[in-house]
């Protein structure tokens, strides 16, 4: 049964990603694509022979249930937010595709496979913990996304006409509610991996990707909005909400 339910995640999100490239096809949705589905593929020929697995476990199951989940809203996201134009492949995305984008793609995708590969059962406190991360980062990130909109959503740190700074609703607690909530997914997966190193490891890896996001973010913000963001950043906190208000 385990072992049919894989298959038929892995089929339904190579269906999803298949429809999502003919409705938006761009680097972005390919990219997020192959990062969610390369772990979700059954583990039978070839990568049976490669070692990336001991078969059909319970972590095996829990990563192939997460990454469909997940993988297809980040799909969704980039599908319905990401225009022409904002990726424009110059020296500026280069350094976010570097600095920001494959550190965090390293860390889900090894955390991924080693959840898959490890043999350890889950524990009742251990599903509790992954599905209360999980849950909660997936749906905050539907939230945060849905809030901003996707005037202003987008995966490179490119302005668009229309865009004004968004200070209210999650964004009114913390600047960056939809990093959050990937951290609390990238936590969730952490646990499924069920190593304490190479979970920290994943973290680690997964938060530096999105500190060198936020310094050049908030770096573009500061610029384009002025005094208006200067006073936004000093009473709202960068990844949890903050109590007292910081001087400018």
């Amino acid at each position: 049964m385990a072992s049919l339910l894989i298959h038929i995640n892995f089929f339904l999100f190579l269906a999803i990603f298949t429809v999502a490239l003919t409705r938006n096809r761009n680097f972005n949705t390919v990219l997020v694509g192959l990062t969610y589905m390369a772990p979700l593929i059954p583990n039978v020929g070839p990568l049976t022979a490669l070692g990336l697995g001991p078969g059909i476990t319970e972590r095996f199951l829990l990563i192939s249930c997460a990454n469909l989940i997940f993988g297809t809203i980040e799909i969704v996201v980039f599908v319905l937010t990401v225009e022409p134009g904002d990726t424009p492949f110059d020296k500026e995305h280069l350094k976010q595709l570097f600095g920001h984008t494959l550190p965090i793609v390293v860390a889900l995708v090894g955390l991924s496979f080693l959840g898959r590969a490890n043999a350890a059962p889950v524990t009742a406190l251990e599903f509790t913990l992954i599905a209360i991360l999980f849950i909660c980062g997936a749906v905050l990130r539907v939230v945060a996304i849905y809030q901003i909109g996707s005037v202003a959503f987008k995966f490179d740190i490119v302005f668009r006409q229309a865009q004004r700074l968004k200070t209210d609703q999650l964004y009114g607690l913390v600047r960056h509610p939809s990093y959050t909530s990937m951290m609390i997914v990238v936590l969730s997966y952490a646990v499924i991996a069920h190593s304490f190193v190479w979970g920290a490891v994943g973290i680690v890896t997964a938060w530096a990707g999105f500190q060198y996001r936020i310094h050049h973010e908030e770096t573009a913000l500061a610029e384009k909005f002025g005094e208006e963001y200067q006073v936004f950043r000093a009473r709202t906190g960068m990844w949890l909400p903050r109590f007292t208000q910081r001087k400018i």
